[in-house]
């Protein structure tokens, strides 16, 4: 029996014991949280709910991907350990998580969840020239209406441009339907959007099903079959869900969701270069107006800006999705400018150094800690990290990087990854703590004192280290920048 013969079987053999099954497209950063999440859903019985097939791309990293799944194993890191006890446990002793690369498959599923990623392209530093390469994703709904069993239901919980499910991503479904011989007439493919909101760390697992989901159907009937489907797994008696009018209202939801979150990183760098000049701390500023609960509460600090997937993104999504599938106007001049606001937010930190060094950067070591674009968070993408190191490397300073989540940084070849923080700090003209991470506030104050040749400049965008940190390399002769802070005197240069 081959495996693809060998999915089936089982998939046919857990419908036979009551079993839904569910197919989830895409085993990344979301699709393996929602893959493991369904997999470890029991009935009021014991039993588990779904059989669950990960389906991957047939290339190297997705036969990988799907292998790794259907072994009882993780197909990306994450450091919540929930989540490799759920897989293990489902691919081991359940036996209700499979892993394959064809997407045929699909018609083996009575829910199928997409978590095909989506990505926006656009030139560093512009907000105006957008693509969004979708033809990928209309290619697999045309490819899976081709194989849906009757009254099954396509739920995508990909990010989306404004429109692209009922202009593109639905048509191509019907499409792949028809070409098979189905009669849309009576029987139209059920579709429904059901936007993740999974977040990366030490709750990864969790946050697919305690968490606030919202969802919207092309119709009635496939709204309520999503909802049917949401509610077998999601803990809806504390987090109720959320039935949005349209697809295009849920996933304008998710874009302004992020796009305000992203605005909001962004209001306060103005501030922050305010709070520098003034010579005033704003760290304390923001945690003194922070205690007006719900109304000012979400009030961001200063940093070195916003990374991942998401935020960098999501608001030209909505406008490329209205300008280019729906045809109407959508300047969105603040979800915009935030954007390029937060890009650059990274470079003030290499403008800093090179102002420290006269304008020089040849030949500077660098150290940088922290690579990732959350603490905690084994993920790379968009980093404001990487920003910074590219606009280091331009300017050709070498650069080393040190994060323990890390072996290696794709995204930055250039720079030297360094395991052991000594080892990065030794011989470093200048060190960046590059993000908010409890590991480096215990471990770096005490690196720096014990270094016999401290770095001539410290830059902290996130008040990481504290003032104990601070004064002791000020008296050491250290230069300490620290974004949002002006009160933070310059070394005294002995006489």
């Amino acid at each position: 029996m081959s495996e693809n013969q060998s999915v089936r079987a089982r998939a046919d053999q857990a419908r036979a014991r009551g079993q839904e099954v569910v197919a989830v497209i895409g085993l990344g950063f979301v699709g393996t949280a929602v893959a493991a999440n369904l997999a470890r859903a029991r009935g009021k019985d014991g039993q588990a709910i779904f059989h669950v097939i990960g389906i991957e791309r047939g290339d190297e990293a997705g036969r990988a991907k799907a292998a790794a799944l259907a072994r009882g194993e993780p197909p990306v890191y994450a450091n919540d350990p929930k989540l490799a006890e759920a897989i293990a446990e489902a691919g081991q002793k359940t036996h209700n998580l499979d892993g394959c690369t064809e997407l045929a498959q699909v018609a083996c599923a009575d829910v199928v969840v997409s978590c095909i990623n989506l990505d926006l392209v656009r030139p560093v530093g512009r907000a105006d020239e957008l693509s969004v390469p979708h033809q990928g994703y209309a290619a697999a709904m045309r490819e899976i209406g081709k194989h849906l069993r009757s009254g099954a239901i396509v739920c995508i919980e990909s990010t989306l441009p404004l429109g692209l499910s009922d202009r593109v991503l639905y048509p191509a479904l019907c499409e792949g339907a028809a070409l098979a011989g189905r009669d849309l007439t009576q029987d139209p493919p059920l579709y429904a959007y059901c936007y993740e909101r999974v977040m990366p760390g030490p709750g990864y697992l969790d946050s697919v099903n305690h968490f606030w989901r919202s969802y919207a159907g092309i119709d009635a009937r496939s709204a309520d079959r999503a909802q049917a489907f949401l509610e077998r797994y999601v803990d809806v008696a504390h987090f109720p869900l959320w039935r949005h009018k349209t697809l295009r209202a849920a996933e304008m939801a998710k874009l302004l969701e992020n796009a305000y979150r992203a605005t909001n990183i962004a209001f306060i760098d103005e501030w922050t270069r305010l709070a520098e000049n003034a010579g005033v701390d704003l760290f304390d500023i923001v945690n003194s107006v922070r205690v007006r609960k719900g109304t000012h509460d979400n009030m961001m600090f200063p940093g070195l800006g916003v990374g991942g997937y998401c935020l960098t993104k999501d608001a030209l999504l909505a406008a490329w999705g209205a300008e280019e599938l729906l045809e109407v106007e959508a300047a969105l001049p603040f979800s915009r400018q935030a954007l390029l606001t937060n890009e650059r937010m990274p470079l003030r930190a290499r403008d800093w150094l090179s102002e420290h060094f006269g304008g020089k950067l040849e030949q500077r070591t660098v150290a940088i800690f922290g690579l990732t674009y959350r603490a905690g968070v084994a993920d790379t993408r968009s980093s404001p990290s990487e920003v910074l190191a590219r606009g280091l490397l331009e300017r050709g300073a070498r650069v080393r990087g040190c994060d323990p989540l890390l072996s290696n940084w794709d995204e930055v070849p250039a720079a030297q990854l360094v395991a052991d923080p000594r080892q990065a700090l030794a011989g470093a003209d200048a060190v960046v703590v590059s993000l908010p991470d409890a590991y480096w506030r215990e471990r770096l104050p005490s690196l720096l004192r014990e270094s016999p040749t401290p770095p001539a400049i410290l830059v902290d965008p996130w008040n990481v280290l504290g003032d104990a940190c601070y004064g002791e390399l000020v008296r050491r002769g250290v230069r300490v920048r620290v974004y949002g802070r002006g009160d933070i005197p310059k070394p005294v240069k002995p006489s």
